[in-house]
């Protein structure tokens, strides 16, 4: 099934608007108490097209002593040209990371057709100077049909999304009801999934179905939710408008440099 991964592409016009991304090898830790500007920025003004059905709005996305929330809502604008009345919100971090862990609590969105990620990703229109342009992605996400499961997945230099690698953790609780900690480890040689300490996934590399290199592309951090389009409701569940608003909350996401960081305990 083709993930909402497929359409995470950003207009060139927005994209010249940003200023250049570049690497970063420092360590930080977020409470994501309050918007910081040194790390993020947030998607606004634009969308997606299929299979997502709403628009990225800032205005969508807040934050406070609990953490970030972030929104999707039946907001209309008439000004918007594709007339998508569905407005959600993204976070991005500014730079692009290598090797190390990722991690972020989250308490996702139980509703069907809609989609909760944290995932690091690369493209033509997210980037730094020295990226191959081509599309590498690491996925956390929650499908809000069924949130006693997690959905990992990556892609590696795959502009055509032909080699996806989705996997299904099944987990012994349900997710949406309260945070718990996602964690990615990125290393030369594999990637680590973990669930609030304890590695549930793991997957090598290989010569033959390589994993993402930060020789070719270093990564961004970022987090979002989405309606889904129905023709993809076998993945996600079929949307209901009449559920909106609804709110994914995210605290504490930090990045730890290297292969020697660890995500357990």
């Amino acid at each position: 099934m083709t993930t909402s991964s497929s359409f995470r592409t950003m207009p060139l016009f927005i994209a010249l608007l940003v200023a250049t991304p570049s690497f970063s090898a420092t360590n930080f830790d977020d409470p994501l108490t309050n918007m910081n500007d040194q790390l993020w920025w947030l998607a606004d003004g634009w969308s997606n097209g299929f299979p997502f059905i709403n628009r990225w709005e800032s205005e969508a996305v807040s934050f406070s002593t609990n953490g970030m929330a972030i929104t999707l809502s039946n907001t209309p604008d008439s000004t918007d040209p594709q007339n998508l009345t569905f407005q959600s919100g993204e976070l991005r971090s500014n730079d692009f990371y290598s090797y190390g862990c990722f991690e972020a609590e989250i308490k996702p969105v139980a509703a069907d057709g809609v989609i909760t990620s944290f995932f690091l990703f690369a493209g033509p229109y997210d980037r730094t100077e020295t990226s191959n342009g081509k599309h590498n992605e690491i996925d956390i996400e929650f499908l809000g049909d069924n949130t006693d499961l997690l959905q990992i997945n990556y892609w590696t230099n795959d502009d055509n999304y032909t080699s996806d690698h989705a996997r299904i953790i099944f987990l012994d609780f349900d997710a949406s009801e309260d945070f718990h900690r996602y964690g990615i480890k990125w290393t030369k040689r594999a990637i680590q999934w973990f669930i609030d300490g304890k590695l549930v996934f793991k997957v090598k590399n290989t010569s033959s179905d390589p994993i993402p290199k930060s020789t070719d592309s270093p990564l961004r951090i970022m987090a979002n939710i989405w309606a889904t389009d129905s023709e993809i409701s076998g993945w996600a569940g079929e949307f209901d408008q009449n559920r909106v608003p609804i709110t994914a909350e995210y605290r504490n996401i930090r990045y730890i440099k290297g292969g020697r960081c660890s995500l357990k305990g």
